[in-house]
C-alpha cells in the first residue's frame, strides 16, 4: 500500500521557490570527534544542487574535506501557520570548475537583484572591505547535491483544520501557541 503524503508536504515546484526566496541555510558538517556543527550561511540554488561560499581555513571546510556528509536546513516562519522549511541531507563537494563557478556567482547575483544583497544596512567602507576579503583566494566554493531532501509548508494546514469541522481544534493550536 502506498504511503500517503504528508498534509505539509511541498511539491518540488513550491521547493524551488522556496529555496530561491530565501538567504540563509544552516549548514551542519561533522567534526573530527563525530559531533555535528551548524554554521548559518548564505547560499544559493542552482538547479539541482545548493551553493555556500566559505574559507578554505575554515572550520566548515576541514570537516566537509574530512567527512563530507551534510545536512543544510533553510526554514522561514514566525507563527505555527506559518512555518515552512526544506531539509537537504547529501554530500558536499567542493567545486573547482571555473564555467560553474561563473553559473553560480550569476545565479547569486540575480538572486541579490530579485531578493536584496542583505548588505543595504552595512556601513559604507563594509562592502569594499568585504570585497577584499573575497578576493584573497582563500574562498572556496561547495556544491551540496540534492541527494535527500524533506520540505513542510505548514500553512498547508489551515485548510486542513478548517475543514475538519471543528473550531475547537483551531482554537486549541492558536491557544498553544500564544502561550
Amino acid at each position: 500500500m502506498a504511503k500517503k503524503p504528508a498534509a505539509t508536504q511541498m511539491t518540488p515546484e513550491e521547493i524551488d521557490a522556496f529555496l530561491d526566496s530565501q538567504r540563509t541555510v544552516l549548514f551542519v558538517t561533522i567534526r573530527r570527534d563525530g559531533s555535528p556543527v551548524a554554521h548559518p550561511l548564505w547560499f544559493t540554488r542552482l538547479g539541482e544542487n545548493v551553493y555556500v561560499n566559505t574559507r578554505s581555513d575554515s572550520l566548515k571546510f576541514r570537516n566537509v574535506a574530512r567527512d563530507p556528509r551534510v545536512c543544510a536546513t533553510v526554514e522561514a516562519g514566525e507563527t505555527y501557520f506559518e512555518l515552512r522549511g526544506v531539509r537537504i541531507e547529501g554530500r558536499c563537494q567542493r567545486v573547482d570548475d571555473p564555467d560553474e563557478i561563473a553559473r553560480v556567482e550569476a545565479a547569486q547575483a540575480e538572486k541579490d537583484r530579485r531578493i536584496g544583497s542583505g548588505m543595504g544596512e552595512t556601513p559604507e567602507w563594509f562592502p569594499e572591505s568585504r570585497s577584499r576579503r573575497l578576493g584573497r583566494g582563500e574562498r572556496v566554493l561547495l556544491r551540496i547535491p540534492i541527494e535527500r531532501v524533506y520540505a513542510w509548508d505548514f500553512s498547508k494546514l489551515r485548510g486542513h483544520y478548517a475543514g475538519s469541522g471543528s473550531p475547537r481544534r483551531v482554537d486549541a493550536i492558536k491557544g498553544r501557541m500564544e502561550s
